[in-house]
């Protein structure tokens, strides 16, 4: 019996799903905070959608559920930009017009703009429109690759991180949020409330052994420490002030991670585990910190009100960014060459020196 001609694809199919799930099963061993996470990921899926395609290509009940799928997959992507300035309006009305505020509507109008300035600049048809529009297009190719990694790496963290990561910590660190008239706010509240569900849940296992630290400096226009708020309103929601420890140092998520080290080390506690608690779309970037300085630690996100989500979760993206700079940089290299040999060629061809 010969070979059926349709079993070569849906075999590559399977190979290449084993394939990048078995690399991202030993990458997530070794560390499931690592970009590299996300990457692997989005091979993962992008393999999974073309065995999909495969099967819908030879079932024809699969054709019209996939059909209308990528139909709603294309459609999400073209309604993106107005999907974003709608969330940019709604955040800006409730949240007030501050600088942070405005991105999620910058991204939606740069969406529109920056292809249809693309557009004008190849239709000038000179060639240095056509370099610009090359240099804008290898630009906005990065950001959108990196933003698709960070993306993949956000789905990794919420799939494989948290508490599945650290089932039992025996310390549950809360990072703090800029106080409000000097009080928790509901997004500094949630964190808390997140913290103290999962202490909670390790003390009613082990009693009185999990740590409960609050983590957070005291801003110039706060008249008390973050840290110390956090813990009245902890002690106010019934956790003992004994299992309370205050990290009142801090002012940015790196020195929140490294001063709590510090403090665990005062107290003699070597390799502990350790949660830390953070709002949903500040997570990736709290674990690949930690990741960064060496510490195993898993981190857990808190609930987040919807529509602060994206536009926290854009900045965050470009903070990481700024953290991955050699990427960067080779990209720009690379593309600062092409643009010199580019415009030296184009300098030839108006000089006559090149036919």
């Amino acid at each position: 019996m010969s070979t059926p001609w349709f079993l070569p694809a849906p075999l590559i199919d399977i190979a290449a799903i084993a394939l990048w799930w078995g690399l991202l099963a030993i990458s997530r061993r070794h560390d499931n905070r690592r970009l590299r996470n996300g990457i692997l990921f989005l091979l993962l899926v992008g393999s999974a959608a073309r065995a999909l395609l495969h099967l819908a290509s030879l079932i024809p009940a699969l054709k019209l559920p996939v059909g209308l799928g990528s139909v709603a997959f294309f459609l999400l992507i073209a309604l993106m930009p107005f999907l974003l300035m709608f969330n940019g309006v709604v955040l800006i009305r409730r949240e007030g017009r501050r600088l942070s505020n405005l991105l999620c509507l910058a991204a939606g109008l740069g969406l529109i703009a920056t292809p249809v300035a693309a557009a004008a600049l190849v239709a000038t048809a000179t060639p240095w429109g056509l370099l610009v529009a090359a240099l804008m297009f290898c630009t906005c190719a990065y950001l959108g690759v990196f933003l698709l990694i960070f993306l993949g790496q956000t789905v990794v963290q919420r799939i494989w991180g948290g508490r599945r990561a650290m089932p039992h910590p025996d310390v549950v660190v809360v990072h703090g949020a800029g106080l409000i008239n000097g009080r928790v706010g509901p997004l500094l509240g949630s964190r808390i409330t997140g913290g103290i569900d999962a202490w909670r849940d390790e003390d009613a296992l082990r009693p009185g052994v999990p740590l409960l630290v609050m983590s957070g400096g005291q801003g110039p226009d706060e008249p008390t420490s973050e840290a110390r708020a956090m813990a009245d309103y902890a002690i106010a929601h019934g956790v003992p002030a004994e299992q309370i420890l205050l990290e009142d140092r801090s002012t940015t998520t790196r020195t929140n991670i490294a001063y709590t080290r510090d403090l665990l080390a005062e107290r003699g506690m070597v390799d502990p585990q350790v949660l830390l608690v953070t709002s949903s779309f500040h997570a990736v970037r709290t674990a690949i910190l930690a990741s960064d300085m060496g510490v195993p630690w898993a981190v857990t996100p808190s609930r987040t009100a919807w529509f602060y989500i994206v536009n926290a979760w854009l900045r965050e993206y470009i903070a990481v960014l700024t953290y991955r700079r050699r990427p960067a940089l080779v990209c720009a290299a690379v593309a600062g060459v092409f643009a010199v040999l580019y415009a030296l060629l184009a300098l030839g061809a108006q000089a006559g020196l090149i036919g």
